[in-house]
């Protein structure tokens, strides 16, 4: 199988009967109308798909395919299905009914989607006549002045004469040569499912528009928001099987694991280095958003009403927290919207926002945020986070976003989910060594100056402590937390200031850099006592809390010694590294010399101590290899 060629997707857009079906057959050869009842009726019902080859040069052409969306206001769903995910369009206006209701509403649907016009095609040019399509032609131009769509060509074409055709062939070719829609094959995998069918033999269908990354034969994906995973069996590109593509393309993917009643329009198919299962990261399920939301002019846009959210091939109800109050006719706010379905929605998503009640669109706008904070109560807060959302809408690149999104959270965000809403951990951290404000540590990206206070106070609370004692770690921890810092984060702060050499990690504990010589020699005096304390008596030790206390030596310091081997721990006693090697060599030398066997009593009589001590130093001797025991005797073991 081959690997699929690049192509061009354009949507068409268009007043119902102003013959877009008719123009994609002309232009592709191919009956967009899949259902037996659309061909009948002559009404595009659903979504069509067609394809064709548009010569650029001599001898180079362009692969496009078409997306053909219904113009019947009664299927305005299906409508918004198709220009969802398709960055180009071709406008399709009738020369005899000129601008109609729904040529105004899909303009505006695609002006707040931010669609890339490629031409306008003002059909049924014969039918009209030349003076009557001139006008149109000018009326459409006007139209769309100001728009997303403004400097799109607009062409006067017939569909059953052939008139115009040619010029339309070569705009489109002319148009798309060497414009992408964005997508990269790089950028993080995801397919905006439109149809789910099953084929005999072959199983569970899918079809959709990849907008990113890349798909291939075998590859394991993931179905959004549910999470249910499926394997790629065979994958297919404008009629043709391919053993992988790349997006931006139309592609059909036969899925292994899953039935097709498990999956419906508006899931997406991701690949699991595009996702994460946790449903705490965004791109797999989100149930709320921030957005930056443009009111058109007819009508307010508040908490009152019931709203339609359409993103992607997705649709589903919200309700709407307009963060400033309401969004007044023909201006833009911010909002916090929260889905009643979760969907699969990323950072920089368009969508559409529509009156269920009145059945008209109302506005629409662009995705801030897909994992926001609880939502802020009071004015102070509201203005202070409308004012970072300001900032992330008019951020022009990705370290300007990325600082953005974390102070949205306060300063604050998960690394994992700004990686996932970003595409991936290599972006992100590529990103961040260039960011001298924020830096990254212990699974969070952080705001430089955020941390500075916090770091502050853990080392105000080392340079108080007395200089001759070592910090608990909880209390530089604390310390932190009484600045506002999270108290998974300090540990990680001390280990920075460990590092940079600040503070001084002993046994667990802290000692400020300043600190350090003289607690070292207070350390060397505490220690001195307790091995005097051990070593006074050696093999008949006294209790250790008795000796930690003369000595005044904290049980960390005590676990120093223990780990350096300098002091061996014997069940509940302590004794001298000297210690247990004297008391081997007078076994050796006594009732153990020559391979001969003895008893513990023998052993307690030739160490002249008591049976609480010999018994843990036989122990010792035992499981450390120097001596064996046969249940009655022991053996010293010839080295």
């Amino acid at each position: 199988m081959d690997v699929a060629a690049p192509m061009e997707v354009v949507a068409t857009a268009g007043h119902v009967d102003h013959g877009k079906s008719a123009l994609l057959k002309r232009l592709t050869g191919m009956e967009p109308d899949r259902w037996d009842e659309e061909r009948r009726r002559g009404l595009t019902i659903d979504l069509g798909y067609v394809w064709t080859d548009l010569e650029v040069t001599g001898d180079e052409t362009v692969t496009v395919a078409f997306v053909d969306v219904p113009g019947h206001d009664g299927y305005l769903t299906n409508m918004l299905s198709g220009v969802g995910v398709v960055d180009q369009v071709l406008f399709v206006v009738a020369a005899d009914d000129g601008w109609s209701a729904q040529s105004e509403e899909h303009l505006e649907i695609l002006d707040l989607l931010g669609r890339r016009g490629v031409v306008a095609a003002v059909t049924k040019a014969e039918l009209a006549g030349p003076e009557r399509t001139a006008e149109v032609v000018d009326d459409v131009g006007r139209r769309f002045a100001g728009t997303s769509l403004e400097d799109s060509p607009v062409l006067a074409v017939d569909s059953l004469s052939g008139q115009g055709i040619d010029e339309l062939r070569a705009a489109l070719a002319n148009r798309l040569s060497g414009w992408h829609g964005g997508a990269v094959r790089d950028a993080a995998t995801r397919l905006w499912i439109d149809r789910s069918f099953t084929v005999t033999g072959a199983g569970t269908i899918v079809t959709g528009l990849l907008t990113a990354g890349h798909l291939a034969v075998g590859d394991e994906v993931i179905v959004a928001p549910h999470g249910r995973p499926a394997r790629v069996r065979g994958l297919q590109s404008l009629g043709c099987s391919v053993a992988s593509v790349a997006g931006v393309s139309r592609v059909a993917v036969n899925l292994a694991g899953l039935d097709h009643t498990q999956v419906e329009r508006g899931n997406v198919l991701l690949t699991p280095d595009s996702a994460s299962l946790s449903s705490r990261v965004p791109g797999l399920a989100t149930s709320a958003i921030d957005v930056q939301l443009r009111a058109l002019p007819r009508s307010p846009i508040g908490r009152r009403g019931a709203w339609h959210l359409h993103v992607g091939t997705a649709t589903t109800t919200v309700e709407m927290h307009p963060l400033l109050g309401d969004i007044e006719p023909g201006s833009h706010g911010h909002a916090r919207l929260v889905l009643a379905d979760p969907l699969a929605i990323r950072l920089g998503d368009r969508f559409v926002l529509r009156d269920a009640g009145r059945r008209r669109t109302v506005g629409g706008g662009v995705v801030l945020d897909p994992a926001p904070v609880q939502r802020p109560r009071g004015a102070e807060r509201r203005l202070t986070h409308a004012l970072v959302l300001d900032e992330l809408a008019a951020a022009g690149d990705l370290p300007t976003t990325i600082v953005a999104l974390v102070d949205a959270h306060g300063g604050r965000r998960s690394h994992e989910e700004l990686a996932s809403l970003l595409g991936g951990v290599a972006v992100l951290d590529t990103a961040l060594a260039e960011i001298a404000e924020l830096t990254a540590i212990a699974g969070q990206v952080v705001r430089r100056e955020q941390i500075a206070p916090w770091t502050d106070a853990i080392v105000a609370a080392a340079v108080e402590a007395p200089a001759e004692h070592a910090v608990q770690r909880a209390a530089l921890v604390a310390a932190a937390a009484d600045r506002g810092c999270p108290r998974e984060l300090a540990p990680a702060l001390i280990d920075n200031l460990v590092a940079e050499r600040k503070l001084a990690s002993y046994g667990g504990r802290l000692v400020h850099q300043d600190h350090e010589p003289t607690y070292l020699e207070a350390r060397e005096v505490r220690r001195t006592g307790l091995l005097a304390a051990l070593e006074a008596d050696p093999l008949q030790p006294p209790d250790p809390a008795e000796a930690t206390a003369r000595a005044d030596i904290p049980s960390f310091e005590v676990q120093e010694l223990l780990d350096e081997g300098v002091v061996v721990s014997c069940e509940a006693l302590l004794f001298t590294r000297s210690a247990i090697e004297g008391a081997a060599a007078q076994l050796r030398d006594g009732p153990g010399r020559d391979g001969r066997s003895f008893t513990a009593a023998e052993a307690r009589d030739t160490w002249n101590t008591t049976r609480r001590a010999a018994m843990p130093l036989l122990e010792h001797l035992r499981t450390t290899g120097v001596t064996s025991f046969d249940g009655t005797h022991h053996r010293v073991i010839d080295p």
